[in-house]
């Protein structure tokens, strides 16, 4: 039987090569996903210096802005568990001179062996595919300094969306190798839970979703 893990690596290994033009048609119907993650970003409060962990990080979209925000004195990680995401993530990283600054790690996030004085950890639309999201939320936490922030961005379920037509967002959460039960993962609880403050700002109508947590 197929794992959860196995069927992702498989439906991201086709879509790697196509993936940022696929995600850019999100735009067709106002959705505007850079702008999203410039907000999640942002929320992170980096300085020169960091190491930050891009957690789920596909084709390495954060990379260049994250080594921005922390200078050449920085350190940024990638993680992610399909190799030809990576090796997009790769081509993005040596087109913008940042082979020294990035380290890519192919790598299933549940076990993970998260570096030591991180200062930030973010997830953009990555937390809600993984079944044991709050084992990496919560072990993300452990290898944060105090201070340090835990910021998901990432879809949710709007209040105002009824039950009955949860079914029809199948067919726009399969090409992401999801399913509708996923619209039950909460990431935004444990970040939440494991904070000693956090915030959530929300985006397109509801749709979308930037929690921060704060280390204790």
């Amino acid at each position: 039987m197929t794992t959860e893990p196995e069927r992702m690596v498989k439906v991201y290994r086709k879509r790697a090569k196509r993936y940022d033009l696929t995600s850019n048609r999100l735009y067709l119907i106002g959705q505007r996903t850079m702008a999203y993650k410039h907000l999640a970003l942002e929320q992170l409060a980096l300085r020169s210096g960091d190491t930050v962990v891009d957690v789920g990080c596909g084709t390495g979209h954060n990379l260049p802005l994250l080594a921005r925000a922390v200078g050449p004195a920085g350190r940024v990680i990638g993680v992610d568990l399909t190799d030809a995401m990576l090796e997009q993530a790769e081509k993005r990283v040596g087109e913008a001179g940042l082979g020294g600054q990035v380290s890519l790690v192919q790598e299933d996030l549940t076990t993970y062996q998260w570096p030591e004085n991180v200062r930030g950890i973010i997830a953009c639309f990555s937390l809600t595919l993984i079944a044991e999201y709050a084992k990496v939320v919560e072990r993300g936490y452990e290898a944060l300094q105090p201070g340090g922030r835990w910021v998901v961005l990432d879809y949710r379920l709007p209040r105002w969306w009824p039950d009955r037509l949860i079914p029809a967002l199948g067919p726009m959460i399969a090409p992401f190798g999801g399913d509708t039960s996923m619209v039950q993962r909460h990431p935004w609880e444990p970040v939440e839970d494991g904070a000693v403050r956090h915030h959530t700002q929300t985006r397109y109508g509801g749709w979308v979703y930037v929690t921060t947590g704060e280390a204790p």
